[in-house]
């Protein structure tokens, strides 16, 4: 993976010849751009400090004056001094490079990325190129950071590149990058390139960006989702500020180009270093952390309010701070030991921190940088350990849930074995006692009464069943035989009717309706004179299953009704019953009573659920 993706970038530096400019003078006799590829002009350039050497008509050689230096390109020229003095930042210079052995005649292009903050190109006495405005007078000089490409035809086999640079924002002035040169179509190419690989990389940082952002705003139990959304950010800021400088398209703002490019290189390690602090906790401490934070958060205001020059002008102590903090990670990383993620981390680490070396001691120009392939390998490397821990981190949930529901389901069969031993010794005794008064007067009915306890104790007491649901039929034969005996006991003071719509196969949760129907008896139509009527009704609604049991009893006040669910002594079951109900179906009993009047009990039973 790691090889397909620089491929086309060692690809790009390999069509890249170099050009072997020594003393201000390139010789293009001995060079095929159609065999050997563009070419990087690098090497020493002529330099005029605070001289606008303008070409004149017909002046091919330019001025004869001596350059002040030859400066070699790319660099700045405050590394350079002028009768023993460096040359300072601000100021305005003619960079000037002599071509000989070129074909007259045929068209060749060029490629020049941003050079101090502003420039012009000329071939020969002929303007190519306005970057900005070029002044002598810093109040007329307007600095703008864009790319340019440009084709021309040399007239002859001799011509000379001068480029006129300007410099009273950044730090350092001079030509940063070195142009390159080639045939249109190879110019074409480059630019086809970079647009390609900028959007490709821009893409991706986006889409990874967007989808952490979005896993750690449903699931914000880590930060290091968040981390690597930053990371994702700034590197699509990185992308934005090279290549193709995409970031014109939104802004002209020098100075605001100027700020995210440093921002960016303050906050990329320590994102690195949080990401890490995350992954590992113990690793690094959490005062020296905040320490940092604090620090890097004064810094990046500064940043904001200060000139460009002042910031720019500590760039080699930034650089230098990206590096130490790189060998700081790294050294944190081997001293992690039984760790599998570290290693992985460790690689991505690196390959960011190379592929930065590379650039700073052996790159001639932007487009050429290997960092941006260091920057999406390193991202594609943590979003591989975040993506195994967060694998690892749902495994876990999913073993966590599982135990979890085992215990629910083990404290749900245990209530239920509770509920089917909830029958009361008075009833048996009473229901013992029914049975011998009949049996002398009703041999038959006493045999069927017996028949009908066994039936109703060996339901109760099969403990050894573990289902949840079972048939509507069965529930309804659990009942009948219940009011059957207790038919025996109150005679007609008990009368009990049902209405059922639904098909008798249909399955419901164990011992939900026969309670209800208890309760009904026990303490509704048994306590009134008289006696009173018990119905059950089980119909089916358009998505639902409605179930009511009601009774004409003696009724309750709303105060003791709400009080049934936690004073199983008024009611059997109900509190069991309803938190099954809420588990099953997320809603549970309805409980309306009027003292002396009715009590009705209802609830509903989601179709879909029935099967479960």
């Amino acid at each position: 993976m790691i090889i397909a993706i620089a491929f086309p970038f060692l690809h790009l530096m390999k069509s890249s010849g170099n050009a072997g400019i020594e003393r201000g003078l390139l010789d293009l006799s001995q060079y095929d751009f159609e065999e050997r590829g563009s070419l990087c002009l690098d090497g020493e350039w002529e330099f005029y400090y605070n001289q606008f050497l303008i070409p004149e008509l017909n002046d091919k050689k330019g001025s004869e004056k001596d350059p002040d230096a030859l400066i070699s390109i790319p660099t700045v020229w405050n590394n350079y001094q002028i009768k023993g003095a460096h040359i300072p930042g601000f100021g305005y210079g003619t960079y000037r490079l002599r071509v000989t052995g070129a074909s007259a005649g045929i068209p060749l292009a060029m490629k020049i990325l941003p050079q101090s903050t502003a420039y012009q190109l000329y071939i020969d006495d002929e303007l190519l190129v306005t970057n900005g405005t070029v002044s002598k007078d810093k109040n007329y000089a307007k600095a703008v950071y864009k790319p340019e490409s440009v084709t021309f035809t040399p007239n002859e086999s001799e011509f000379v590149i001068t480029f006129l640079v300007s410099n009273y924002i950044y730090a350092r002035g001079g030509m940063w990058d070195a142009p390159t040169l080639g045939t249109d179509t190879q110019i074409k190419s480059l630019d086809r390139f970079i647009g390609y690989r900028d959007i490709f990389l821009l893409g991706n940082y986006f889409i990874m960006f967007f989808l952490c952002l979005m896993i750690y705003a449903i699931r914000p139990d880590s930060y290091s989702r968040l981390y690597f959304a930053l990371l994702c950010l700034l590197s699509t800021g990185r992308v934005l500020l090279y290549g193709e400088h995409l970031i014109r398209y939104f802004t002209d703002s020098f100075r605001f180009i100027a700020v995210i490019e440093y921002i960016t290189r303050y906050w990329y390690p320590i994102l690195v270093l949080l990401l890490l602090k995350e992954l590992f906790p113990k690793s690094i401490s959490s005062k020296f952390v905040k320490y940092l934070l604090f620090a890097a958060a004064i810094i990046t205001t500064a940043t904001f309010v200060l000139p460009v020059w002042v910031f720019t002008s500590l760039s080699a102590i930034v650089m230098g701070y990206n590096l130490l903090f790189g060998l700081f990670i790294i050294t944190v990383l081997l001293r992690i030991r039984n760790e599998k993620t570290n290693w992985t981390f460790l690689f991505g680490v690196v390959v960011f921190y190379l592929t930065g070396v590379y650039d700073i001691l052996f790159a001639s120009s932007a487009y050429v940088e290997l960092n941006p392939v260091g920057f999406y390998v390193s991202l594609l490397i943590f979003a591989f350990i975040l993506a195994e821990n967060y694998g690892e981190a749902l495994k876990k949930s999913e073993e966590s849930l599982l135990e979890l529901a085992e215990v629910s389901e083990h404290r749900l069969q245990t209530e239920l074995k509770l509920l089917q031993s909830q029958i009361k010794p008075h009833f048996l005794y009473n229901a013992l006692s029914a049975i011998a008064n009949v049996c002398g007067k009703d041999g038959k009915k006493a045999e069927e009464l017996i028949l009908n306890l066994a039936f109703f104790m060996r339901a109760n007491f099969d403990f050894s069943s573990f289902d949840r649901f079972t048939t509507l039929e069965n529930e309804l034969e659990f009942i009948k035989s219940y009011v059957t005996i207790e038919t025996a006991r109150f005679g007609d003071r008990v009368n009990y009717t049902e209405q059922i719509d639904i098909p008798l196969t249909t399955q419901i949760p164990r011992l939900i309706i026969e309670p209800l129907v208890e309760n009904a008896v026990r303490h509704g139509v048994s306590r009134k004179k008289g006696g009173g009527q018990i119905r059950l009704t089980v119909t089916e609604l358009s998505e639902e299953i409605y179930v009511e049991v009601y009774d004409n009893g003696v009724g309750m006040d709303q105060e003791k009704a709400a009080d049934l669910f936690c004073n199983e002594k008024r009611g059997i079951g109900l509190k069991n019953i309803q938190e099954r109900l809420i588990k099953l179906y997320g809603s549970g009993l309805k409980i309306e009573s009027v003292p002396n009047e009715y009590t009705r009990v209802s609830f509903m039973m989601k179709k879909e659920s029935q099967h479960a």
